[in-house]
């Protein structure tokens, strides 16, 4: 019986909640047949629009997906979701003003949208206002905690802040609630790069016994983060330089304290 029932919930779904299943795996194949399923029945349906934009962005093909943000405005100028596309590509394209301006519509249209001020968080993060982009971040965590994405950019907000022990435990959390293989790997990451900030400066050639261990437990754990991000496929160019700057700080933690040193 419940094998049944959940067949037929699977069958009870719409294409578009099909769709942004399939994107919540990463899986852009079948998102983008979905939507589309969704757009030949309604070709206005603002969500399909936006979930076939947001696969094309995903897929980097920007083209189509600027085509599919575009529409969504024209036709649905009063909703928040075009500008965002929009503002995510520009944003992505290096054209921060470009991005500003879209966010900035976005959230006329709707002032606590989560995605629209996470990339405008980001877009402060590119414009060097680490402090403008958390204070926006500490109130939509607050409003949003389900949404890893937010704890993830907040500790990149806190690590350009130079606090990286409490960046450390923000992205933490991200890893915790990551809800994607894409947002799962982005917070494992930022973990990885707060780990390796908190180790700086902390081993003391004087103090080894108390100080070089911790060091190596941090070092040990990104090692292991690091495993399974690339288990995952994905971002290998900053996994591998991340890899390097691992080797290079257990490197320096052997040469200042030699294991059996005994100091």
């Amino acid at each position: 019986m419940m094998l049944l029932w959940l067949g037929l919930s699977v069958g009870c779904a719409s294409p578009v909640e099909r769709g942004e299943a399939a994107l919540s795996r990463d899986d852009l194949l079948s998102a983008e047949r979905e939507f589309r399923l969704a757009l030949d029945d309604e070709p206005d349906d603002p969500e399909a629009l936006y979930g076939l934009g947001w696969t094309f962005h995903q897929a980097g093909e920007e083209g189509p997906a600027r085509d599919a943000f575009m529409r969504l405005i024209k036709v649905h100028p009063d909703l928040p979701q075009g500008y965002r596309g929009l503002g995510s590509i520009f944003a992505s394209e290096g054209n921060l003003p470009a991005a500003r301006a879209q966010l900035e519509l976005a959230l006329k249209a709707a002032p606590d949208d989560p995605a629209a001020n996470q990339t405008l968080a980001l877009v402060e993060l590119g414009e060097g206002k680490p402090a403008e982009a958390l204070a926006r971040l500490d109130r939509l965590v607050g409003l949003h905690p389900e949404r890893s994405e937010l704890g993830q950019t907040r500790a990149v907000a806190l690590l350009r802040l130079e606090r990286p022990e409490e960046a450390l435990a923000a992205a933490a959390v991200a890893v915790q609630g990551a809800a994607s293989p894409r947002s799962l790997t982005a917070a494992r990451i930022t973990w990885v790069d707060a780990a390796l900030q908190s180790c700086d400066d902390r081993v003391d050639p004087d103090n080894c016994a108390a100080t070089a261990p911790p060091v190596r437990a941090w070092l040990d754990a990104a090692d292991h983060v690091l495993d399974e991000a690339e288990a995952s496929g994905a971002l290998r160019e900053v996994t591998s330089d991340m890899r390097r700057q691992v080797r290079r700080r257990r490197a320096f933690v052997e040469d200042t304290c030699p294991p059996g040193g005994g100091q």
